[in-house]
């Protein structure tokens, strides 16, 4: 659909919307408490049974509901670890009733979790069967939690303190190119990042304060712009906690963590907060100790201004260091050169840390209107040492770099919501805008044995993100219902090179630019859902995205674009042209790309919940690339790629075998192809082709729980001819633990059958010492061996 048209509909919507807003006829308010304490439920479901129309309460147990005709109405309370209850009640025109409802608790139900309806807009954004995945799935850290998101895959290949290689649908998403992740608001991605753009840290998150994860894959939902073509990760942090705990761990290579969780005491009936610190470290399985430490600090506190208006101050904090072996050449094993845990360059390493302060207000207007208003702040560091091409551009003293990223980051999220009735139907509409703007230094130098000898990067950066976005959903009846959205995203990109200097000379090879560029690029959504039965649910998703780019490649293609219209218009030929650019180390094939390709997709899915006891998804999906453009931060050089074609089809299965014994198993399959290269040459490196995930789950009434999941992935190629081969694994983990009251002791068991495999592999041209010649071929870091580790924790 074209611009003009969406224009238009939005238009027509918004006049409608306003017409809808008549008279409150009759109303209905009251408040959700706890049977036995008589304290508020804070988001308990309230639905007007058969009436298309329902509410949340707020942090004081309040709720309300406006416009309705006068009439009988059934009213359904629900809310997680309680039991549903119904009330009745007839309004005459003008009346405000009031009722309340006392919930009686009882045993949380992952049964419950995987039948409920829920009213979501695509087949991976079940937020219920996230809440299942919780609570069934063991997590080591918070990058753990990643692969909830149904198809997620991880690879850490640099210590424990690098972030994550990730894979979604297709993509090497390196460390978050293509994934938009969050928590509580705060963007963890880092543009134009010293060692890859979209580079998504999460160690900062404590994985215990994780309350919610909410998954989206493709670019169909407008509140996700900047590196969302693939999908996008929310994650949010609990408001309350039910107990204090301590909580101990230690198992095999040296590794520890200790946790705590503490509810700050004696702040008042309006007021909650509470702390969450840990420390964790290890020296994994290599010959050179890894020596990774990681301390994180995190707080959360919470001001009730009334019963509608609340604000949430949140901090964190974190910071750590390690060693590491780095990926090694498959021939240095074979010829026995080093074992699978040694090390052509054990001088690999880094120091990372982050700082964040988030501050958000919210206000409900009588449970019509909403607003939220979001500003926070990061400081970031991180120091890299690696060498992945060994002696391969310096035969004497190796090819070991240093990268580094400083930045500060600031922004700002508004949202403005409101629901009425359009007609005989019903409809929210959002309003919703804000900005980042990352000011970063960043910088790459040759560094053999981690000394600096010469700066290949250094650029200071400032870039900015302007967005808006607007979304409309209509419920015409329980059969059907409608979202679609527009989405603005405006950016500026401005480079200061501190290497751009013409008087001085310069042996590295590669291009300097400093200037500026900008973009603006608006991104049409639609999400259609047909339910047929009240426990089927039919999806089809459409949107455009992009795919986002480092600010140091736009201001290069700005810079030659600036270039050869001067060339132009002094008369040079396209000929002369181009070896004036090559001149100064400028790729003529980068001057014409788009500075925010453009991502186009759809996707057909089903979700359903039979026997009272399966939830079952899936979706078959395709997404079109314009361009795939990856600033190299390794090399501080750019790689092209045109267009590009994914397919595929996502599964997940979730099933109560017995009333205390559960399987889960999510299934993807994707082929990803360059459109542009003939048949044989055409294969996305690294792309991901079968992945699986799953396993069987034990939680007993008498205190008993247990687990053994496993995780596969097929063989992919490395390179465009497949010609090189990323070996796929099949890894088996197991829990076993027992609950004593407050006391719970946890066994759990790694790589159980201990296979040999490799976490992450590249296809890499290295040379090492004593070869005459460099050799393209697979480098890897190997997966952990088998290994334990004992918990114990205490609740108080």
């Amino acid at each position: 659909m074209k611009l003009k048209h969406w224009i238009r509909v939005v238009a027509v919507l918004l006049i409608l919307g306003r017409l809808g807003f008549g008279h409150s006829q009759a109303s209905i308010e009251g408040y959700i408490r706890d049977f036995q304490t008589h304290q508020p439920l804070v988001g308990a479901e309230i639905e007007l049974v058969g009436k298309m129309k329902g509410t949340v309460s707020d942090s004081s147990g309040y709720f309300y509901l406006s416009d309705l005709m006068p009439g009988e109405y059934r009213l359904r309370v629900s809310y997680l670890g309680y039991l549903s209850e119904e009330q009745t009640v007839r309004l005459a025109k003008g009346e405000i009733a009031r009722l309340e409802f006392n919930l009686k608790p009882q045993p949380l139900s992952l049964n419950k979790i995987l039948v409920e309806a829920e009213k979501v807009y695509s087949t991976a954004s079940s937020r219920a069967v996230r809440r299942f995945d919780i609570k069934v799935r063991p997590t080591r850290s918070a990058q753990d939690m990643l692969q909830m998101a149904p198809g997620l895959f991880i690879a850490q290949h640099a210590g424990g303190g690098k972030a994550e290689q990730i894979f979604l649908r297709g993509f090497d998403c390196d460390h978050g190119t293509d994934v938009a992740i969050d928590v509580d608001g705060i963007p963890v991605n880092m543009v134009t990042h010293g060692h890859g753009q979209g580079y998504a840290d999460l160690h900062f998150l404590i994985p215990e304060v994780v309350e919610a994860i909410d998954v989206y894959k493709g670019p169909y939902f407008a509140q996700y712009g900047n590196l969302a073509t693939a999908g996008a990760v929310s994650f949010t942090t609990r408001d309350h906690l039910e107990h204090n705990r301590l909580k101990f761990e230690a198992g095999s290579f040296r590794t520890a963590r200790l946790t705590g969780l503490f509810r700050i005491p004696h702040l008042g009936a309006r007021q909650n907060g509470y702390l969450a610190a840990q420390f964790y470290r290890t020296d994994g399985p290599f010959e050179s100790p890894q020596d990774f430490n990681r301390f994180n600090l995190f707080g959360k506190f919470h001001q009730h201004f009334s019963a509608k208006s609340k604000l949430t101050l949140s901090f964190s904090t974190f910071g750590s260091a390690w060693n590491a072996s780095g990926q090694i050449p498959q021939r240095a094993v074979d010829r026995g050169i080093i074992s699978r845990w040694g090390a052509i360059d054990d001088l690999e390493g880094g120091t990372t840390g982050r700082q964040n302060i988030n501050l958000v207000y919210s206000l409900r207007d009588n449970a019509t209107r909403e607003l939220r208003f979001q500003v926070y702040g990061s400081r970031y560091n991180f120091k890299l040492f690696s060498n992945f091409t060994f002696f391969l551009k310096d035969t004497l003293n190796g090819d070991m770099i240093e990268q580094f990223d400083n930045r500060q980051l600031m922004g700002m999220n508004s949202v403005y919501k409101y629901s009425a009735p359009l007609g005989r139907f019903f409809h929210t509409t959002t309003f919703a805008g804000g900005f980042r703007q990352d000011n970063i230094h960043v910088g790459l130098w040759k560094s053999p044995g981690r000394q600096r000898e010469q700066a290949w990067v250094d650029n200071q950066v400032v870039e900015q993100n302007l967005y808006f976005w607007y979304r409309e959903e209509i419920i015409f009846s329980s059969y059907f219902r409608m979202q679609f959205g527009l989405r603005g995203d405006y950016f500026t990109f401005d480079v200061d090179d501190r290497l751009d200097d013409p008087a001085v000379a310069d042996s590295s090879g590669l291009p300097r630019a400093s200037g500026y560029a900008h973009k603006a690029i608006l991104s049409p959504k639609l999400n259609l859902v047909f339910s047929p039965q009240k426990t089927v649910d039919v999806f089809l998703n459409a949107g455009s995205g992009f795919h986002s780019n480092d600010a140091r490649d736009v201001v290069i293609a700005r810079k030659m674009q600036d270039l050869t219209k001067w060339y132009r218009e002094k008369g040079y030929s396209e000929a002369e042209i181009a070896a004036e650019l090559q001149r100064r180390h400028l790729d003529p094939a980068q001057r014409d790309i788009e500075f925010l390709p453009r991502a186009v997709g759809a996707e057909l899915g089903v979700r359903t919940r039979l026997f009272q006891r399966l939830n079952l998804g899936l979706a078959a999906w395709w997404l079109d690339l314009e361009e795939e453009l990856v600033y190299v931060g390794d090399e501080g050089t750019t790689e092209i790629s045109g267009p590009t074609r994914r397919v595929g089809l996502d599964m997940e299965v979730r099933l109560m075998l017995t009333p205390y014994l559960w399987f889960d198993s999510d299934l993807n399959l994707a082929r990803a192809r360059y459109r542009d290269l003939p048949k044989g040459e055409n294969e996305v490196p690294l792309a991901p082709r079968f992945t699986s995930t799953g396993g069987l789950t034990l939680l007993h009434p008498n205190g008993w729980e247990g687990s053994l999941r496993y995780r596969f992935i097929t063989d992919r190629p490395a390179n465009e001819t497949n010609t090189v081969v990323a070996r796929g694994y099949t890894v088996v983990d197991a829990t076993l633990g027992r609950r004593f009251g407050p006391l719970k002791l946890l066994l759990m068991a790694e790589n159980l059958l201990n296979v040999e495999w490799n976490e992450a592999q590249f296809d890499t041209e290295s040379r090492l010492p004593g070869e005459a010649h460099p050799v393209s071929e697979i480098h890897f870091t190997p997966g952990n061996p088998r290994n334990f580790r004992l918990a114990i924790s205490y609740e108080f």
